[in-house]
């Protein structure tokens, strides 16, 4: 876009600034102090803007976006109660590394009775976002272009601070926005690189890791590489879900949704080689598959998050260019493969494929429910092959992760970074209006939908975006059921009425059915092939008959 000379307000020199930055999709709900630089950006045609009916859930449509995409989310909101209302979301955005930018107003300094007048600064602090002030109206772009900075290289939230009393400022149009450049790290090297080398060199049943991290393509090739050369098998973490998919000696995910043979081949492992992986506490199983092993971690920066720990050996780089460097030392050394690999393991790996395939003969639940696993397994079937995955916090979550996989890392969508439920349907909304080739599939449960997700139902129709949202209906906070009931109290307090779903979405606009039968689980499965608009399915379920 050129940019035009002639001075202009700041609203409209900032709507303009955002798309330099690369911004098509803008989430947002409008208020005093966003509401012109809003209108200066739809009014010119510079992107798409999605209104959400709540705050938090703009946040979140952003942090979707950028989950999906890859890029910097961007989204907005107007001054006081709507920045408290989207401290969640922002926690949620600080600790899963997510970019994203947040145009947030403020009110006038000088206004010391105005409604909404808060401290931000220490409102975002506490969220662990990045706080950046938009100092003056003369230096407002080179401020934007400090906060886009920081949340790409950074990978973090930044909320950019805009005084409302400055937006009818007069700016010169001139001013050129600087796009954040690429960061690129060169390969490990040096002592620490050659210590990695040799401990693959004398493992007898080394393993491939890779990690969220690690899922480009140039990335994944490499690792491919590397494994082929050494003879290992491949897993990923559960947010690297599906990049290995198709190769032969995938184990699937490592951690608590390991099928029983990965479970017994990571558990054999001598050396365990982790590619952009945090090997977090669920990866590891509480340490218990990196007892006693070296473990070598490859990340591609420096970054901290709450999730690391600590491995035998450490090594910051680029990921493809640091695992082609390892390969190229075993091959200086001449070092032989494993044997780590062999046609006994890709049979067994072909057989846990196929016992995926079938269908789990249902249990019996009480009158007016399904089985849980066969129900979301018949839909998984249903549904494309190619879609995006976002299930929310619930004790049904691990269930979906393992009977609704993904294909590709990009299509996982994970909402629990901070262990909240309900950021579900936000995030479904950023995934669904920024992809057009593919549907989103939501699944919650029927408390934290009902918490922040029913209203946004209004745009996903106002949007008219491929979404199906599976509601997990077992009426009842799972989680709190299971702490009744595993202590053999009564679980009144965890149950919530059931709510009919169905009367609400159809209302709304949505084409709903309810699952309570093997019957309507057909007729469920019949009307995902002939959907031509946003779709909830309220799947009634046993809260007796939950699996964790």
């Amino acid at each position: 876009m050129k940019d035009t000379v002639q001075p202009m307000k700041l609203h409209q020199r900032l709507a303009q600034a955002i798309v330099g930055h690369g911004v098509t999709h803008l989430y947002g709900l409008v208020g005093d102090a966003n509401l012109f630089m809003v209108d200066s950006y739809v009014d010119a045609g510079l992107g798409r803007y999605v209104p959400c009916t709540h705050e938090a859930n703009a946040v979140l449509a952003a942090i979707g976006f950028a989950q999906t995409t890859g890029r910097t989310g961007v989204a907005t909101i107007t001054h006081g109660p709507a920045l408290t209302n989207v401290s969640t979301a922002l926690a949620e955005a600080a600790r899963g590394g997510i970019p994203l930018v947040l145009l947030c107003g403020d009110t006038p300094p000088g206004d010391l009775q105005h409604l909404q007048k808060i401290d931000q600064r220490e409102v975002v602090a506490a969220t662990g976002a990045v706080f950046v002030e938009m100092r003056r109206p003369e230096t407002a772009i080179q401020d934007l272009d400090r906060a886009f900075r920081i949340a790409a290289h950074r990978r973090c939230p930044v909320v950019f601070n805009m005084r409302v009393d400055l937006q009818w400022a007069t700016v010169p149009g001139g001013e050129k926005v600087t796009p954040v450049l690429d960061f690129a790290t060169a390969p490990a090297s040096g002592g620490a690189l050659e210590e990695a080398a040799g401990m693959l060199a004398s493992a007898r049943r080394p393993l491939i890791l890779a990690g969220r991290g690690a899922i480009g393509s140039e990335a994944r090739s490499a690792l491919l590489r590397l494994a082929a050369r050494i003879e290992a098998p491949v897993a990923t973490t559960l947010k690297a879900q599906g990049l290995f998919r198709g190769e032969p000696f995938d184990l699937g995910i490592c951690g608590g949704l390991s099928h029983p043979t990965a479970t017994e081949v990571i558990m054999q492992s001598d050396c365990i080689v982790a590619f952009g992986a945090s090997l977090s506490k669920h990866t590891t199983e509480e340490r218990a598959y990196t007892k006693g092993k070296r473990v070598v971690q490859v990340l591609p920066d420096v970054e901290e998050n709450p999730r690391l720990d600590d491995p035998t050996l450490r090594l910051i780089g680029d990921i493809a260019g640091t695992a082609d460097a390892i390969t190229e030392l075993l091959d200086m050394a001449e070092i032989p493969g494993s044997g780590a690999c062999d046609a006994d393991l890709a049979a067994r790996l072909q057989g846990e494929a196929e016992n995926f395939a079938q269908l789990p003969a249902p249990s019996v639940t009480t009158n007016g429910t399904v089985d849980m696993v066969p129900a979301l397994r018949r839909l998984h079937q249903a549904l494309p092959q190619d879609r995006v995955l976002v299930a929310d916090l619930g004790r049904f979550v691990t269930t979906v992760w393992r009977n609704m996989p993904v294909t590709r890392p990009q299509d996982l969508v994970y909402t629990s970074h901070f262990g909240a439920i309900g950021c579900a349907m936000g995030q479904a909304i950023g995934t669904a209006t920024a992809i057009d080739d593919r549907p989103t599939v939501l699944v919650a449960g029927d408390g934290g939908f009902a918490l922040s997700g029913l209203s946004e139902l209004i745009t996903a129709v106002q949007e008219n975006v491929d979404l199906v949202a599976i509601i997990c209906n077992d009426g009842s906070y799972g989680a709190e059921h299971v702490q009744f009931t595993n202590r053999k109290m009564k679980p009144g307090l965890s149950m919530i009425a059931r709510i009919d779903f169905v009367a609400a979405a159809t209302a709304l606009g949505l084409n709903a059915i309810r699952v309570e039968d093997m019957q309507s689980l057909d007729a469920a499965c019949a009307a995902i092939a002939t959907r031509d608009r946003p779709m909830l399915i309220d799947l009634r379920l046993d809260p007796e008959k939950i699996e964790m």
